[in-house]
């Protein structure tokens, strides 16, 4: 059996594997309710921005929103609203989300908090990032979510994954980005996969 890895351990303070895997949303309360996030790179509509409700997605209905987005740049963001690192670093995403979305690039911002903080993450959101996504992510299997993303990923946030048009990660960044590191990660993620090289026999 596979050990389940905790999610951000690593740059969000000093509490422990254990704790944290208690304490979030690595294990979600099966009760909680689903509903579909909102379209990648766009804050809940037809609300007010404070007011608007937070979604609560599974693995599945994540991946059926990253097949939006192909033929686009998609960022997927992960923090948590206990995280400082994820809070300093949400207006830049928050303004990179905003200012990109008509260059072709959408940001899919995924909370890793527990379900039943809908109303806490919804007020962080609506305070300093009203552009992102407002969907916290249910994590029933922490290693199959892990690697759906990137295998080489341990868990650690704030942490961006960048997918070309065709769905292929391009790009990573663990800890908190600045907004030249976001522009470089969709600058690289748009050049062409360099094609393997032929081997002579």
């Amino acid at each position: 059996m596979k050990h389940a890895r905790a999610v951000a351990v690593v740059f969000c303070g000093a509490l422990g594997v254990a704790a944290l895997a208690g304490a979030i949303a690595l294990r979600t309360p099966a009760a909680a309710a689903e509903s579909p996030p909102p379209t990648a790179g766009t804050a809940a509509a037809s609300t007010p921005v404070a007011k608007a409700p937070v979604a609560v997605a599974d693995l599945d209905t994540i991946k059926a929103t990253m097949q939006k987005s192909r033929g686009r740049t998609l960022v997927v963001h992960f923090w948590a609203s206990w995280c400082l690192p994820c809070l300093k670093e949400l207006p830049v995403v928050n303004r990179f989300a905003r200012e990109m979305k008509p260059k072709g690039v959408d940001v899919l911002s995924l909370s890793l908090d527990d379900p039943k903080a809908g109303a806490q993450v919804a007020k962080v959101l609506g305070d300093t990032a009203p552009a992102l996504t407002r969907t916290i992510a249910k994590v029933d299997d922490p290693d199959s979510f892990i690697t759906q993303f990137d295998k080489r990923w341990e868990g650690a946030i704030p942490a961006m994954f960048v997918f070309d048009g065709q769905g292929h990660l391009r790009g990573r960044h663990i800890g908190e980005a600045t907004r030249p590191e976001l522009d470089g990660l969709v600058a690289d993620a748009s050049e062409p996969i360099a094609a393997p090289a032929k081997t002579t026999p």
